[in-house]
């Protein structure tokens, strides 16, 4: 991905969402991180978030190759080319629990430089929440388990990423 598809990408989002707060970061992680196993020299876009049932109930998936108890994430994942990030949103959902959203909303965009201290990646994170039109989950290939959360749970990856938007979430608040 070149440098203007970043720029379109992120002009596109504020242009349909509004201007949303860029949190930047640096996470120190494993070699085996996944984000630095991506090809090319481009930051990575990747879209995900909280959704919700409309009752204050969220959906978190264990994914592959994580074993049997390891975190919880939201569903969520990286963006095709020229993809849009709610369209990327909607496609990841769609396979990784099988539910179709409506609602989208940006809540803010995670500027990440991943670095296992040898090497680093630098990508955006499109942070939604969304509200799912069915609470039946049908777990996709590379998801090891998909429930519903009437809260975040303590062992949720960037629990605290969501906090935020949770609170608002579980009160009924809309965005």
């Amino acid at each position: 991905m070149c440098p203007g598809e970043c720029k379109d990408r992120m002009g596109d989002a504020f242009a349909r969402f509004g201007r949303v707060s860029i949190v930047k970061r640096t996470r120190v992680t494993s070699p085996e991180d996944p984000a630095l196993r991506i090809r090319g020299r481009a930051p990575f876009w990747a879209a995900g978030g909280l959704i919700h049932d409309g009752r204050g109930a969220i959906v978190l998936v264990r994914v592959k190759p994580e074993p049997e108890g390891g975190p919880w994430f939201t569903p969520g994942g990286l963006l095709e080319r020229g993809e849009r990030t709610d369209d990327g949103l909607r496609r990841e959902v769609r396979e990784e629990v099988g539910v179709e959203l409506t609602e989208p909303t940006l809540t803010r965009i995670v500027h990440e430089t991943v670095t296992d201290g040898s090497r680093s990646r630098h990508g955006y994170f499109a942070q939604f929440v969304a509200r799912a039109l069915s609470r039946n989950l049908q777990p996709g290939h590379e998801v090891v388990e998909a429930r519903w959360f009437p809260d975040l749970p303590k062992d949720m990856a960037f629990r605290d990423d969501y906090l935020e938007d949770f609170a608002k979430v579980s009160k009924g608040t809309s965005f």
